[in-house]
Formats: C-alpha cells, sequence, structure tokens
C-alpha cells in the first residue's frame, strides 16, 4: 500500500469511526430536567436522579432479580403481582432513586427528604412529575458524561 492509499484509508477510518470509547464515561448520577407538562419545554426545575449504577438503586435492581428469578425457579411460571403492590414498589424505587432536587411549591422551595419525594410521588395531582421521573430513569444518556477533553 502506497502513502495516498494509507491516508485515505485512515481519513475513512476516522470518518467512519468518530466515536471514541473513552470520551464517554457511566456516572453514578444525572440531572433530569423537568418539563412544563403543557407546553413540554424544559424549566429550571430538575431532579437528581440515580444511576443503574448507583450502589443504593444497584442493590434494588438485583435485589427484584433474585427474587424474580426464586420465585420462578420454585414454579417455572412468572409470578403474578397485585397492581397496587406495583405501584407500592415502583413507589419506593422512586424515592430510592431521587437523590435531590431544587422544586419549589406555592412559590417556596421544597426541601429535599425522603418523606417529601414520596409525598410527591404519590400525590394524584402531581403524577406528571412522577411520569417524567420515570422516563428519566429509563434515560441512558442522562447517566453518560462526555468526557472528552477540549
Amino acid at each position: 500500500m502506497n502513502t495516498i492509499d494509507n491516508n485515505v484509508s485512515d481519513l475513512t477510518f476516522k470518518l467512519i469511526n468518530n466515536l471514541d470509547l473513552d470520551d464517554y464515561e457511566d456516572i453514578v448520577a444525572g440531572r433530569l430536567v423537568l418539563l412544563n407538562p403543557k407546553t413540554n419545554e424544559p424549566s429550571s426545575a430538575y431532579i437528581e436522579l440515580a444511576s443503574p449504577e448507583h450502589q443504593a438503586r444497584k442493590r434494588i435492581d438485583l435485589a427484584r432479580t433474585r427474587k424474580l428469578r426464586s420465585e420462578y425457579s420454585q414454579t417455572g411460571k412468572m409470578p403474578s403481582t397485585d397492581p397496587v403492590d406495583d405501584i407500592e414498589e415502583e413507589t419506593d424505587y422512586l424515592v430510592a432513586s431521587t437523590l435531590g432536587w431544587n422544586l419549589s411549591q406555592g412559590g417556596a422551595p421544597v426541601l429535599f427528604t425522603a418523606e417529601a419525594a414520596r409525598k410527591l410521588f404519590t400525590d394524584p395531582k402531581k403524577q406528571w412529575v412522577r411520569a417524567q421521573a420515570l422516563a428519566g430513569l429509563r434515560k441512558t444518556e442522562l447517566f453518560i458524561k462526555d468526557s472528552a477533553k477540549a
């Protein structure tokens, strides 16, 4: 191969393979910017969520998997659960996965606590927040940091 062929080959590789694995890394928490539920526009409000690699969330995920596998191995069937139990388990998961926020209500800041998170995620008038938080937990890009050196 001559020099021109090598240069074309290098250029082709760079054009095709423009993703360097070292440019990105998983992080343990991500900031979910809440969207206005009417306009879908980003707001200044956010919720800090634990990533799948965060110890608290990982512990819950592994415990859930172990439980399902154990029940399946004993019965040979996927376990059937009560929808009310499913909602309560989902709420527990949301609360454990929420690490903080900068929310306000009635013009005053809402202090973050696990109890406040539970109250928010179970408020029948604030299910839009719950829905956004649940969707945020599934957003892979929320938990990836651009580590590229500029």
